[in-house]
């Protein structure tokens, strides 16, 4: 599906009915990541509209004018949200860059938003200032088989989620980024929440999620041993449970 907001043009994709969710990938991922990992969670359950979002930079997306930095980057889909949720209440899910995209709308969009799902996510919009132990040793399965196909997995979900990346465009957004100030978290938000880390991830951390935690009374998180910054699918029956924890709670609290 395709949403234009200006002359970028917006791709999309629409699972079920219910209440919106409205996930959104890592930085250089189409929505091929989030699909990958949620929908075996959702598979026997109808209860939701899922909404999978190729951001700018990423998948069928194409850019505009309208988009020369982070800024307009960010406005631009909080006018995809607008457009495509209305006044309906919706929840929000990210993965990495996905997790501080989710952030920033709900800052924008509090009123709106039931729920929220951060996975490995990036806090800060500066990734190199992230608290995180850059040579943190990543913990293998003694099972080699086992660790084999995480590998495969994870190795096939990169390929599959970034073949369309627009990078040049990305590493124009990225250092553009630089003199940005942008404020997070102005709120304390009470609704249910789940933050999912890794303990061995080497690209955004855990230390960072655990620092916003004060905002977010209705919080689960959770660090994990063997996982680095793919622990949706490196502790995957783990995440599958909690993520469907979270899905309870959320339809505990909308009822």
């Amino acid at each position: 599906m395709r949403c234009c907001i200006g002359e970028t043009v917006i791709n999309y994709d629409v699972k079920g009915t219910g209440m919106p969710i409205l996930f959104f990938s890592g930085f250089i991922n189409d929505m091929t990541t989030m699909i990958n990992c949620m929908e075996p969670i959702f598979k026997k359950s109808n209860d939701w509209k899922r909404i999978y979002i190729d951001h700018p930079g990423v998948g069928e997306t194409s850019i505009g004018k309208n988009i020369t930095c982070l800024e307009d980057f960010l406005k631009v889909l909080i006018q995809f949200v607008e457009k495509i949720v209305k006044d309906e209440k919706f929840i929000l899910a990210g993965y990495s860059f996905g997790g501080y995209l989710s952030r920033y709308i709900l800052n924008k969009k509090y009123e709106t938003v039931e729920g929220l799902l951060l996975i490995s996510p990036l806090v800060s919009k500066d990734i190199e200032n992230c608290d995180v132990d850059r040579e943190v040793e990543k913990i293998k399965h003694k099972d080699k088989e086992i660790q084999q196909k995480i590998d495969d997995r994870i190795l096939k979900d990169t390929k599959e989620s970034t073949v369309k990346t627009n990078h040049h465009f990305l590493q124009i957004l990225q250092k553009n980024a630089t003199d940005v100030v942008i404020t997070l978290d102005e709120f304390v938000f009470e609704k249910p929440t789940l933050i999912i880390t890794g303990r061995q991830d080497n690209v955004v951390g855990y230390k960072d999620a655990y620092n916003i935690l004060e905002h977010f009374p209705r919080a689960t998180y959770c660090v994990l041993d063997k996982g680095g910054h793919s622990i949706q699918f490196e502790q995957e029956k783990l995440f599958n449970v909690l993520v469907k924890e979270w899905l309870y709670r959320l339809k505990e609290n909308i009822n």
